[in-house]
């Protein structure tokens, strides 16, 4: 009688979490804005609030997205962030579900004096399988 015997040592596939996605979300989206992006250093991060989608639709719904449309034109930073929660929102059957995060995001980074400069962010985040940035802007 022959006993045949297999390991399998599978490798453990390392899953981010939400906070770490919406880090290096944030992290990118700040990069892209920077004088010196390798002189990016993160701080810290804090979500600071957290809205469900039956209270952000009401100010994210077809009339407001018309509206900024009227005021901005299609091709506006600000017509489009409403445009992608807008779209993202009514998708979403759940009213109860996490619309959006409100980050308060602290970074390090050289400006374009050369010196180095810590600010404050406030970022708004879509609860989507990526969670996109949507927004950010000095405190």
């Amino acid at each position: 009688m022959s006993l045949i015997i297999s390991c399998n040592q599978s490798k453990k596939i390392e899953k981010k979490d939400k906070d770490e996605i919406i880090k290096e979300n944030i992290s990118n989206y700040l990069k892209n804005l920077m004088n010196d992006p390798k002189s990016f250093e993160f701080v810290s991060m804090r979500i600071k609030k957290q809205i469900p989608v039956k209270e952000r639709v009401k100010t994210i719904n077809e009339k407001s997205l018309k509206e900024v449309l009227n005021l901005t034109g299609k091709d506006d930073r600000l017509y489009k962030q409403f445009e992608t929660e807008y779209n993202f929102l009514k998708k979403i059957k759940d009213s109860n579900k996490i619309a959006v995060f409100y980050v308060d995001f602290i970074a390090r980074g050289k400006n374009k004096f050369n010196a180095t400069i810590t600010n404050k962010y406030s970022a708004t985040v879509l609860n989507d399988k990526n969670y996109t940035v949507i927004n950010l802007h000095n405190k």
